[in-house]
């Protein structure tokens, strides 16, 4: 990856204002996995979406705590969901970020994850 390919993708991230960070993955959470998510909102939104109805659509009928559980579950047990979600967001990363990345990616992992989640979770109406 060029130096001018990271400076792009980094350029296309929103600002997301968060507390200062002691820890180094906590430090990756928040200059890295809550812009890329803020930006790639409406993405992940439309790929669960398409999920969702190629299961029947059987999600657009139920109750929103009855939304929150399915995507929940999806989310844990689909490992072809989780990856593809995770991959949209691993796909943003620059060379460094990437490198932070490998170097810490069991504790980053675990952070995307939930991020993740939450995300898709908050955006609840909009499905």
């Amino acid at each position: 990856m060029s130096e001018q390919t990271d400076v792009l993708l980094s350029a296309l991230r929103p600002v997301v204002l968060t507390e200062p960070a002691e820890h180094v993955a906590e430090q990756f959470q928040n200059q890295t996995l809550r812009p890329i998510l803020k930006l790639q909102n409406e993405t992940l939104i439309r790929a669960f979406r398409q999920y969702a109805a190629a299961r029947k659509n059987a999600f657009f009928k139920f109750t929103e705590p009855d939304k929150r559980i399915y995507i929940t579950s999806a989310l844990r047990q689909d490992v072809k969901l989780h990856s593809l979600f995770k991959g949209m967001i691993i796909g943003h990363f620059t060379e460094v970020e990437w490198q932070q990345y490998t170097d810490n990616e069991e504790e980053i992992n675990k952070r995307l994850s939930s991020l993740l989640l939450h995300r898709l979770l908050s955006n609840i109406a909009a499905y």
